[in-house]
């Protein structure tokens, strides 16, 4: 497990390792927020001495339970964590090289008051200086450009359970939790999650049938594409006269899922865009009571027959929050 956690961690690096991790893609309010995220910078400062920028994943730490990953020029390797504390400036983490244990160092975690990452500062051993790494802020058109599409916290409001079908949201991350890794959605992987309600009416004649004839299936309501977010409905008209018909023996058959689709970019760069679909039973609510406004008081199961857990969060305005779906968390942008 430990070595595929190590793969998993370093392939899905390298599969976005063009891109920068902007100040404000994430908040992290404790050391465990850290696990599985990996900061990429875009420029290093030698106090007193030098500044240098660079390209997109030319450094990176990913920091996991046990060890932090280090990738760049003269400071690669995999250090041990002994320790991982808040600090008054943030977080710290005491750090021991894997391979040489002489190497003895630290990485400082700077928060600003929106407890988002602002800086790391990167200490190899005892008889080195400070390396200070600065994330970037994100560029305004794309800033403007996400806004509009991912689903902020506290922007999709669910009053009840009947008001979830034909909606849908764009997360902002996705949590591997098998492997405990972070990983921050691109408007170009298309994630979303919907959820959609069927409605199918069986019909045939009251009258005796010949033989051989079957009766005639058509659906009222159909799915819509996982990015859509709307139910496609037949003309109403239509569906009452087949209902009313008194010639006619109608079955009318409901059904709910939860849809999540995602453009999948594997490790030799092929695309793949999938679709997984989670029929719904019922969903059973419950409630924190504790909780605040704007803290996860709701949640909301899906009932499936699948093994894995299908759970909406909702705030205590009941706006959503996140979702967790088997091995996978998704957050809204605010996290």
């Amino acid at each position: 497990m430990k070595t595929n956690l190590v793969l998993f961690f370093l392939t899905l690096a390298s599969l976005v390792q063009a891109q920068y991790t902007y100040i404000t893609d994430r908040r992290f309010f404790e050391p465990a927020d850290l696990v599985g995220y990996d900061f990429k910078p875009f420029m290093k400062e030698i106090p007193n001495d030098r500044q240098e920028e660079f390209d997109a994943g030319a450094y990176s730490f990913g920091i996991t339970f046990k060890n932090l990953y280090v990738k760049g020029q003269g400071l690669e390797g995999v250090y041990n964590i002994n320790n991982m504390t808040p600090d008054e400036y943030g977080f710290k983490l005491l750090l021991m090289n894997a391979r040489d244990a002489r190497l003895q160092g630290h990485l400082k975690v700077i928060l600003n008051k929106y407890n988002m990452v602002e800086a790391l500062i990167f200490k190899r051993s005892p008889n080195e200086k400070e390396i200070i790494f600065y994330l970037p802020a994100i560029p305004g058109k794309l800033k403007e450009m996400e806004q509009a599409y991912f689903t902020d916290r506290g922007e999709l409001v669910f009053e009840s359970p009947d008001s979830l079908w034909g909606k849908s949201f764009h997360p902002f991350l996705r949590i591997h939790t098998d492997a405990r890794v972070q990983e921050r959605l691109r408007m170009g992987d298309s994630t979303s999650i919907s959820f959609v309600k069927t409605v199918t009416i069986e019909e045939k004649d009251k009258k005796k049938k010949k033989s051989g004839e079957e009766p005639v299936a058509e659906t009222v309501n159909e799915a819509p594409s996982a990015d859509a977010g709307e139910t496609v409905k037949s003309d109403p008209a239509e569906v009452a006269n087949i209902a009313n018909d008194p010639d006619k023996k109608v079955k009318i058959i409901e059904e709910y899922f939860v849809v999540v689709r995602s453009i999948i970019q594997y490790e030799d760069g092929m695309r793949e865009d999938k679709t997984w679909k989670y029929p719904v039973k019922r969903v059973s609510e419950k409630e924190d009571k504790a909780a605040g406004q704007m803290e996860e008081r709701y949640q909301w199961e899906f009932i499936t027959d699948d093994k894995e857990k299908v759970i909406l969060y909702l705030n205590g305005d009941r706006t959503v929050s996140s979702m967790h779906i088997g091995p996978k968390t998704y957050l809204m942008r605010g996290f």
